[in-house]
């Protein structure tokens, strides 16, 4: 090495700045945050961590020479790499503890280094161990616990322990799946006169007297029941009676037995069918040429208009049952307006479409919002097996008016004579499940805060669902208090043993015999019906955000089980336009609309029918290519809100859908079997197509009309509906 070079490196070594001065190397600097790890609350045995930064802040390299905990409380999960930290770097120390007494837990982690003015940091660690919350869902059915790992609380199904329903005429009950089943108690009296009940609030066997029993549908006996049994003893020759034969002439009754005069063949008559022409007695049988033989597939049979009404009338279109004899019932939503147009409250007409457009009764009634403004208002059609008609009416005021809910109903034999109105109630329904043996589970949203909000006040209230009996009783009430201020809240129906609901942006079931929590989910904004199917144990709703539908949310009825999400992450692109529905082999049909951002927003642009398989794969995907948008896609929305279409699905696979001025029938895999197009741009968007046992499809058309059309013949599945909670025919009930 030549003395030159010698030279420069002694003085580098020296720190010589070749400028005359020396420099000095700066020492290393430490700086720890935080000084106090305050964890703050922990759950008895849940594992917690914290972190403490180690940086170094001079200009030379800090060496760590010991990390520790000097009362080994707590543990430490990782500590730095190495014991060398550059300048303007850090690293970190990681603590862990899960306590397992009550009370403050505290360590002193020790950091030595080689920092000349701060050779030792004490850092004070701590945090203070609580009870865990409480986790009785208060159903004997299920084992609570809180989960330290997941720390949330869990309940396990703990099936053979005996329970006890509060439907005591429920015996022999365990727990199954996490519900209490048993089998019915059985009443009888050996008594043809008495109907054998048993009530459901006590168990005990209740024997009236019946109501015709020994009824035998013949108008020339008079029908008696006595101690030996029934008697029917013959009426009084020429006695008037109808022996239902549309070809004959003055009836009467003649040894019991009710008897006319023919008339000739060829004679004009009238088999009160609407969908014949030309009715004629043949052979003593009143018949006609049928116009639905002689239409083709997808063709129009008939057109029912409605009555005109002033501006603003529309349909319910989602309030629509079907009888068990092919009726189809609807509501009609009216506006009243006085003599300088403006208006003057409401009125709505139950109106019931029979064959080919005759009709059987029109029910008008007032609703109790009709002069009160309103924030939300409910309404429902529940059908029984009799052909009665449940309406319920709920309705929210704004809430400057006190956001008071309330509840009317009104009962209508099958010809439309009111058997019961007005029976009001506080509290508004969200929905109801009318059951087989005559009770009731429903839902009903109630007010928590009197009077109108006040500042920041938040508003609360409660989604109560409850089960009555047939004589309205109550059997359970389950209450979920909403703590966000005008939260919404959803009854789901009935599918199995569950009770399905979301609130509180949690979806959830309830035990159907004991109305006690079965499990909860978190989940996202539900505002609509779920498709249910006990026979796959799914239910499938459109969730997302508040009133903006883009995902399918599939779940397990039985535990509540996540299935499938689709598509699995929110996209503004996509929209899902329709409610879901299930065919009776786990098919998923679903309306799906693409959207284009324009720069200005995003704007719809196709229509898709999807098909997914049960776990939630794209089976088949059919472009609804003839399908165009209007300039303004708000025209195909209905007049009531921005309801969706509803599609329904036949036995044989057959989905009918519309959308906007279009209404499709696809079959399984996409095939689009016809088209029907109307000159109304939002004809069939919110309509409910009714599939009758004939073949015949009816579907509202616009605001002012109803059209059937007829199909290839299949008929309407239970599996295949979403569950619309207005009548037993929507109802998935197998307990």
């Amino acid at each position: 090495m030549s003395s030159k070079h010698a030279l420069a490196l002694l003085l580098f070594a020296a720190g010589c700045d070749c400028s005359g001065g020396t420099v000095t190397p700066s020492p290393a600097v430490i700086e720890v945050e935080p000084e106090i790890l305050d964890l703050g609350e922990v759950f008895l045995g849940v594992e917690t961590r914290g972190v403490v930064t180690i940086r170094s802040t001079g200009t030379s390299s800090l060496e760590l020479l010991e990390i520790a905990l000097l009362d080994e409380r707590f543990t430490i999960a990782s500590r730095p790499e190495s014991t060398r930290i550059v300048p303007a770097s850090s690293d970190v120390v990681v603590l862990t503890h899960r306590p397992l007494e009550l009370g403050v837990h505290q360590d002193r982690l020790r950091i030595r280094s080689d920092d000349e003015n701060r050779p030792e940091i004490i850092v004070i660690v701590r945090l203070l161990a609580v009870t865990p919350p409480p986790c009785d869902d208060g159903n004997v059915c299920t084992r609570d616990y809180f989960d330290t790992e997941l720390v949330r609380c869990e309940f396990e199904f703990t099936d053979g322990v005996p329970c006890e329903p509060k439907d005591r005429c429920i015996v022999d009950a365990i727990c199954q799946t996490g519900v209490c089943l048993g089998r019915r108690k059985e009443c009888s009296d050996a008594d043809a006169c008495t109907r054998d009940l048993c009530r459901q609030i006590d168990g005990e066997c209740v024997f009236v007297q019946a109501e015709d029993p020994c009824e035998d549908n013949n108008p020339c006996t008079a029908d008696i029941c006595s101690a030996s049994g029934c008697e029917h003893e013959p009426v009084a020759n020429g006695s008037p009676c109808s022996d239902d034969d549309l070809c004959t002439s003055g009836d009467a009754c003649f040894g019991g037995v009710c008897v006319g005069t023919g008339e000739p063949d060829g004679s004009p008559c009238d088999d009160q069918n609407s969908c014949t022409v030309d009715d004629r007695c043949q052979a003593g049988v009143c018949s006609g040429a049928s116009i639905l033989d002689a239409a083709a597939e997808g063709e129009v049979v008939f057109r029912y208009p409605l009555v005109e009404w002033a501006p603003g009338a529309f349909l319910h279109r989602r309030e629509v049952s079907l009888s068990n004899d092919g009726v189809a019932l609807g509501m009609d939503h009216l506006r009243l307006v006085d003599e300088n147009g403006s208006t003057a409250g409401l009125t709505h007409v139950i109106f019931t479409v029979a064959q080919c457009g005759s009709s059987v009764y029109e029910f008008a009634y007032r609703p109790p919002d009709a002069l009160v403004e309103v924030r939300w208002v409910r309404r429902e059609m529940q059908l029984a097996d009799d052909g009665s008609l449940r309406l319920v009416v709920g309705v929210r005021q704004l809430p400057r008016d006190g956001f008071e809910p309330q509840t009317t109903t009104y009962i209508l034999s099958p010809s439309g004579r009111v058997l019961e109105s007005q029976q009001r109630s506080p509290g508004g329904e969200t929905g109801r499940s009318l059951l087989p043996d005559g009770s009731h589970v429903f839902g009903v949203v109630n007010s928590l805060t009197p009077g109108p909000p006040e500042g920041v006040t938040p508003f609360l209230s409660s989604l109560g669902m409850v089960r009555e009996t047939n004589t309205r009783q109550i059997l359970w009430r389950h209450d979920r208090t909403m703590s966000t201020p005008y939260h919404w809240a959803e009854f789901l129906g009935v599918a199995g043993p569950r009770v399905l609901f979301w609130a509180n942006a949690n979806f959830g079931a309830l035990d159907f015999n004991t109305g006690s929590q079965v499990w909860t989910r978190p989940s996202a904004f539900v505002a609509s019906e779920m498709a249910l199917s006990t026979q796959l144990n799914l239910g499938l709703a459109r969730v997302g955000q508040r009133l903006r539908n883009s995902q399918v949310l599939a779940v397990e009825i039985i535990q509540g089980n996540e299935v499938f999400v689709f598509p699995q992450n929110e996209d503004d692109a996509i929209t899902i336009r329709t409610d879901p529905i299930i065919s009776p082999d786990g098919r998923i049909y679903v309306m799906v609309q693409r959207n284009e951002n324009t720069g200005s927003g995003w704007t719809p642009r196709s229509l898709e029918w999807v098909e997914l398989t049960p776990t939630g794969q794209v089976a088949s995907l059919t472009p609804l290519l003839d399908y165009v948008f209007p300039e303004d896609p708000n025209l195909v929305f209905h007049e009531d809100s921005l309801d969706d279409p509803y599609p329904t699905l036949a036995d044989d696979g057959v989905a009918y859908v519309g959308y906007g001025d279009h209404f499709w029938a696809i079959d399984p895999g996409g095939n689009i079997r016809w088209t029907i197009t109307s000159t109304l741009p939002n004809a069939y968007s919110g309509t409910v197509p009714l599939l009758r046992d004939d073949g015949v499809l009816v579907i509202s058309e616009g605001s002012r009309g109803v059209i059937g059309v007829k199909t290839n013949g299949g008929r309407m599945v239970d599996e295949g509906w979403s569950s619309f909670r207005h009548d037993n025919r929507r109802t998935n009930f197998t307990p």
